[in-house]
């Protein structure tokens, strides 16, 4: 059980880095579902993963219309 939740962990902190690579080293905002085809996750998992990002203050998040959009968050202050 204990391998489980380490594999678990290590697979969140890699969907992790992952966003964080990808939003950051785009100019644009980058949605939930372009994030998702981009690291080859689930939807919702990226949508999760990218809230506590979020919520931690490493990215930032807004909707337009029905789509979550998330940018770095040097890129977004810049514009501020």
């Amino acid at each position: 059980m204990a391998n489980y939740a380490n594999n678990r962990s290590g697979i969140r902190a890699s969907i992790r880095s992952k966003i964080i690579e990808i939003v950051e080293n785009s100019d644009k905002p980058v949605s939930t579902l372009e994030l998702a085809s981009g690291i080859r996750r689930a939807w919702h998992s990226v949508n999760t993963q990218c809230l506590k990002l979020q919520l931690e203050g490493k990215i930032n998040g807004f909707r337009v219309g029905n789509m979550n959009l998330w940018t770095a968050k040097a890129v977004q202050e810049k514009k501020v």
